[in-house]
């Protein structure tokens, strides 16, 4: 409501407000609209006017002399109405929020009323129906303050706007002190890091002859206007008439980009025609260059920036915005978040403090904090912490601000939790970059109704989706799902990644986090998570054929980059239907399998089974199977022995050929966990000669890996070399570098046992040139595992314990040593496990996987180069030590 204070009005009877700037009076009631108040205020600010809204000081209710005074030295009259009709004073017939409308009936009067108010005062009710009946003013509803602030910054500038051309002055009463020349570029107060590249590269763009509008884009807060300014120092020689910088945050109104154009450069307005043919007499034909300085709420005066482009053949604009223009002459220029550490976990201090993002940490970390540096106890913090921001300059800024009174480690766990962890950042930002939120919401706010539909949609997605999927998940032909997605990334609101099958859309995890929070009290948002479970329930299922034959290496390839999207259908499923999952375990079994990810996996299989009985047979099979594959593989015996025991009364009633198969072979492989030999074998034998009879090339593979292996380990030479040369020739059908590592590797470790060890080696190096090539972590380890048995035959243990991670020395006889053996503290026998799915967790695998990030060994991938490089010359060291035995098989 009105104003409040702790003085009475001075004697003379004159109340002044504290400076002379036109005054707009914000009528409402306080607790209620506190947040609308606070964005009229904004908004009032922003086109430089003085908001009459004391805030500051306020007793709770005013003087009504005291508000009737700061009323009449008013300009323009701003009432925001919510449901409460305001307090009545002592000897008032109505409250001071009707009595202020009423007193402004000589102001010009703006009116907003927030909706939905389902329990607005009756009293309040019938003021707005007054205010329509009267006709004297109308009001405009709104629902956020967002919203609400938008509202009012346009309509003051409108109604200025027309009660200044109304009035009609003079030339000469028009008249504006003539600015002395272009307004100068800002003065920055701090360093600009790690744009370099990126001042090169825009430089030589906006330099070229061809090029006349040069658009940076990106998410607020990635660097854009810093980027700009930096071009135009760099440039600045090169254009002798000059250069301009154009703030255009405060425009609103399309039609007045230009005067303000024309304002920045020092051009004459008073008593010409219009800002374009000014501009055009101004510019004539000199060099410069223009920079425009967020024009994303202002995009339609881009048909005026065409035109002034091709009457003035000088200039060279040079553009920051969230979207682009869309004009024909545009380049755009996508900024970039900040480079991040190759290895945020496990790089030396040096190598992270070269990372632009880290070095920007630090930089504003020792702003506020002068001792912070850069440590080995605190760099993976930071290093994450970049991580976790992704590179974007603004979150990384507002982070290090904190280290005033956090260290890293305890700002990375509150990073963790919340989007306004952040907190606030310095007084002389723009309102709208002084949080995270903010800038994420100015953003969202610049969408149409559809496209921040979509956008809100799209939070259900994890690390990226296709428009496939976005349009079935949102409810849409694929045509406006793919209009709606070249818009949100024409706002750099989402962003094209390469993957395999083409451009991903993405969205960061700042803005995801933020429209995730607006999904979420969308109604439809539990229908939303259901659609999109059932999406990547489909998706698994159709690569059900492809990873069990020829097609696995694509099969791969789609899951890979669905993996986050998979595993939250998984979690959708089991909080909401259990029905589906037995076959979607069974279906993706082996690609968590083949992408190490069967920790998850029997958290997941562990949650299902209080339920098993509830399950039809298949069902019940199928999660039997799943549960007893991954208990053997993670090495929980319990769980395996388990399953198993629920597995073999069912096998008989299994009326699936390829379901009976694998169910077999997975008895096969638990009967190693408790040294039943001849089970084992007997098991893989009848399991390999019914896939024989299928169309089931990689699980016939895994079937003769799984004889052949046990083969080896009994001393069956010549029916191993069989069942492995059998897997061998089914892998170079598939054209699998994976399976064709590991049954070179089994080859040669038979030719370990039988004394030929170049023959091994040389099976050996071929290996591990495949599993390079197939950037197996799984394949690397194996290799290891194999050139440290191939080390203690040739005599030379140290080497084969040192490379193989410290095995304890050769095997018995017939049993083989190593990782394997170094897994199992019961020291128990247990063979029959297959080669690929009997990995043991001994020693090497770990210290492997911390430096080889798991790569999807079904169909190979993509890696940093510099990863590749550490990969290859530490295997390359590992031959020359030879390290100790087969790193998938039975453990001792």
């Amino acid at each position: 409501m009105g104003p409040s204070g702790n003085e009475g009005p001075p004697r003379d009877g004159v109340i002044r407000t504290p400076d002379r700037r036109l005054r707009v009076f914000v009528s409402s009631t306080l607790g209620e609209l506190a947040d609308e108040r606070q964005a009229v205020s904004h908004a009032i600010s922003a086109l430089r006017l003085t908001p009459v809204t004391f805030e500051a000081g306020a007793r709770p209710y005013p003087p009504r002399d005291l508000y009737q005074a700061y009323l009449a030295q008013s300009d323009v009259f701003v009432g925001v109405y919510g449901q409460r009709y305001g307090w009545i004073g002592p000897g008032m017939e109505v409250s001071g929020l009707e009595e202020e409308f009423e007193l402004s009936r000589s102001l010009p009067r703006l009116l907003y009323v927030k909706a939905p108010a389902p329990d607005r005062d009756p009293r309040l009710t019938d003021l707005l129906a007054r205010i329509t009946e009267d006709g004297t003013a109308s009001y405009r509803h709104f629902r956020t303050p967002a919203e609400l602030g938008r509202l009012v910054r346009d309509d003051l500038a409108m109604l200025l706007s027309e009660r200044f051309a109304a009035a009609r002055p003079s030339a000469t009463a028009m008249a504006l002190p003539r600015t002395p020349g272009p307004r100068p570029l800002p003065v920055d107060v701090t360093s600009l890091v790690g744009r370099e590249q990126a001042i090169e590269e825009v430089a030589d763009l906006a330099g070229r002859a061809d090029v006349r509008l040069v658009t940076l884009t990106g998410l607020g807060g990635i660097g854009k206007t810093r980027l700009a300014v930096a071009v135009g120092e760099r440039l600045a020689d090169r254009f002798e008439a000059g250069t301009a910088f154009v703030p255009l945050a405060a425009i609103t109104q399309p039609e007045l980009v230009l005067t303000t154009v024309a304002r920045a450069v020092g051009a004459e307005l008073a008593g010409t025609g219009s800002p374009m043919e000014t501009l055009v007499e101004y510019f004539d034909d000199g060099r410069w260059l223009l920079i425009l300085d967020n024009l994303e709420q202002v995009v339609d005066a881009a048909r005026d920036i065409d035109a002034l482009l091709t009457r003035c053949r000088g200039v060279v604009i040079l553009a920051t915005s969230r979207t682009e223009l869309g004009l024909r002459a545009e380049r755009v220029y996508p900024v970039q978040p900040l480079r991040l550490p190759a290895d945020p976990a496990g790089g030396l201090v040096a190598e992270l403090a070269a990372s632009p993002a880290v070095a920007l940490f630090v930089d504003r970390a020792r702003a506020v904090r002068p001792g912070f540096a850069l440590t080995t106890s605190n760099a993976a913090a930071v290093a994450e912490i970049c991580r976790r921001l992704e590179g974007l300059p603004l979150a990384i800024e507002l982070a290090a601000a904190r280290t005033r009174l956090l260290d890293p480690d305890a700002l990375l766990g509150r990073l963790a939790r919340s989007l306004d962890a952040l907190g606030v950042g310095a007084v002389d930002m723009p309102e709208r970059q002084r949080t995270l939120r903010a800038t994420v919401e100015w953003s969202v706010g610049l969408l149409e109704d559809a496209e921040r539909s979509l956008l809100e949609v799209a939070a259900v997605f994890v690390d990226g989706w296709t428009v496939e999927a976005a349009a079935q998940v949102a409810g849409l032909d694929e045509d406006q799902a793919l209009e709606r997605s070249e818009a949100l990334a024409r706002h750099s609101l989402i962003h094209l990644a390469p993957a395999g099958d083409g451009p991903r859309p993405r969205m960061l995890e700042t803005i995801r986090a933020f429209v995730a929070e607006q999904l979420a009290a969308r109604p439809d948002a539990a229908e939303i998570r259901s659609r999109h479970a059932g999406y990547y329930r489909e998706l698994a299922e159709q690569a059900d054929r492809q990873l069990r034959g020829a097609g696995l290496r694509g099969g791969f390839e789609r899951l890979d980059v669905e993996e986050g999207n998979l595993a939250a259908a998984v979690r959708w499923y089991l909080d909401h239907d259990t029905g589906p999952l037995p076959h979607m375990f069974r279906v993706l079994w082996l690609f968590w399998f083949l992408r190490d990810h069967l920790g998850e996996a029997h958290s997941w299989v562990d949650q299902l089974l209080p339920t098993a009985d509830s399950f039809d047979l298949q069902a019940q099979v199928e999660l039997a199977s799943t549960a007893a594959a991954t208990g053997v593989e993670v090495g929980d015996d319990e769980a395996a022995l388990a399953a198993r025991e629920r597995l073999a009364p069912l096998l008989d009633g299994i009326g699936d050929p390829y379901l009976r198969a694998v169910s077999q072979l997975v008895m096969a492989w638990t009967s190693g966990v408790v040294g039943d030999f001849d089970g084992a074998l007997r098991g893989a034998l009848v399991s390999l000669k019914q896939l024989r009879g299928q169309d089931e090339p990689f699980w016939t593979a895994l079937a003769a890996c799984t004889a052949g292996f046990v083969e080896v380990t009994v001393g069956r030479h010549d029916d191993a070399l069989g069942h492995l040369t059998e897997m061998r020739d089914l892998a170079e059908r598939l054209d699998n570098p994976w399976l064709a590592a590991v049954s070179r590797v089994y080859l040669g470790t038979m030719a370990v046992a039988q004394g030929r060890p170049e023959e091994a080696r040389a099976q050996m190096d071929e290996a591990l040139e495949l599993s390079l090539a197939a950037h197996s972590t799984r394949g690397l380890t194996l290799c290891l595992a194999a050139f440290a048995r191939l080390a203690f035959v040739e005599g030379d243990p140290r080497k084969g314990g040192t490379s193989g991670g410290g095995s304890r020395g050769p095997a018995p006889p017939g049993r083989p040593a190593g990782l394997a053996a170094a897994a199992a503290p019961a020291r128990r026998s247990r063979v029959g496990r297959p080669g690929p799915p009997g990995t043991g967790r001994g020693p090497v695998q770990p210290t492997v996987r911390r430096r080889l990030p798991a790569q999807p060994a079904g169909g190979g991938g993509r890696r940093p180069r510099l990863a590749q490089r550490r990969h290859r010359g530490a295997l390359i060291r590992s031959r020359s030590m030879q390290p100790t035995t087969p790193c998938l098989g039975p453990r001792t």
